[in-house]
């Protein structure tokens, strides 16, 4: 008997997560609680996405969708219950929300569009995007952002609109 308990009591610490494993701290407002700041939450990935510590992907509330917004570091992420993020621009003071089941997201500098599921449906190649409205979303290429403090907006740039597929036509500025 005691040969069995060893080795399952092995793999179950090996499993463990180590202190520092995820040093970034989160802010979200936990299942049936206030917002609030988190210590050692996340990680961040090689490709830029994070992970959460599994803990704190217990506690977050999710919507009808899957899907629960936390920020980490300087940006938003959507998180989807198995654990699968993706960042996302801030609009208002919380998470890109969904329109016409897109939401812009961005990393390494440049904007594309993911879907529900959290899937990239349109690259990210923009210096610049507007959330979907009717259809399009209107995207810039070698626009700069700008700011008075409060609201922000992008100057310069060739502008284009795009559709829910990411086809591009002129826009109509």
């Amino acid at each position: 008997m005691r040969r069995l308990l060893l080795p399952l009591f092995a793999l179950a610490t090996a499993a463990a997560p180590a202190p520092g494993d995820y040093p970034l701290a989160c802010f979200y407002a936990p299942r049936g609680g206030e917002l609030d700041t988190f210590q050692d939450c996340a990680a961040r990935n090689p490709d830029g996405t994070i992970r959460l510590a599994p803990a704190h992907l217990r506690q977050l509330d999710f919507d009808r969708a899957g899907l629960a917004a936390i920020h980490v570091g300087e940006s938003f992420h959507y998180v989807r219950r198995d654990g699968r993020t993706a960042p996302v621009m801030t609009m208002d003071n919380g998470a890109d929300p969904f329109v016409q089941d897109r939401a812009r997201s961005r990393l390494g500098g440049k904007i594309g569009f993911i879907d529900r599921s959290l899937r990239l449906v349109i690259p990210r190649r923009y210096d610049g995007a507007l959330p979907f409205a009717r259809g399009a979303a209107e995207v810039c290429t070698g626009c700069t952002p700008a700011s008075d403090g409060e609201h922000g907006w992008y100057e310069g740039g060739r502008w284009a609109r795009i559709d829910r597929s990411g086809r591009e036509r002129p826009a109509q500025r």
